[in-house]
């Protein structure tokens, strides 16, 4: 049974004899009364505030386990961004890989395809000097051979000195005949 301050006040006792005094009874019932009423007071208050801390600590446990959840999503977003990002970059790398050996195989198959090129220039070089060299040799002989029967005619200058035609007329009959092509313009 549970005792207000109220029940303190209302209690009635018998009388006897040689009993208390009444006065101080009912003051020290009232004074027992007012501090059943304070401490009832701070215990209510201790309670809101007892209350008021437990809502504070689920609100902070639930807070913590929304943290937590939130740390291991987090934690769990960034390894399976690392092992995305890891291979994505392999990824990467290897076609960069594949597209380096395209390019340095295309280098290579145009490296042999203008090596093949020069080579085969080289060799209509060689046979376009053969021919040519064999045409003027050809020529050169057909000249050397009729040497003697071409007479080129030279006309005076007026401004010639004496001498200068006998001159010309002996170096004319000392030539020598012909060995190459640079001895037509000599």
């Amino acid at each position: 049974m549970k005792i207000t301050p109220l029940d303190v006040r209302k209690q009635e006792f018998k009388t006897t004899f040689k009993g208390y005094d009444r006065n101080e009874v009912n003051v020290f019932l009232e004074m027992i009364a007012k501090e059943m009423e304070d401490l009832i007071k701070e215990n209510t208050i201790y309670m809101e505030q007892l209350r008021d801390l437990d809502s504070k600590i689920e609100d902070y446990r639930r807070m913590e386990k929304t943290l937590q959840n939130t740390l291991t999503s987090a934690q769990k977003t960034t390894d399976e961004l690392r092992r995305n990002a890891e291979k994505e970059s392999e990824l990467i790398l290897r076609n960069a890989r594949i597209q380096a050996d395209h390019v340095l195989e295309e280098a290579r198959s145009q490296v042999n395809k203008i090596q093949t090129q020069i080579a085969s220039l080289k060799s209509q070089r060689d046979s376009f000097i053969a021919q040519f060299k064999g045409l003027v040799e050809a020529q050169l002989g057909v000249l050397n051979k009729n040497w003697e029967e071409l007479e080129i005619e030279e006309l005076p200058d007026e401004k010639e000195k004496p001498g200068e035609t006998e001159r010309k007329q002996a170096k004319r009959e000392t030539r020598e005949p012909l060995k190459g092509f640079g001895d037509l313009f000599r």
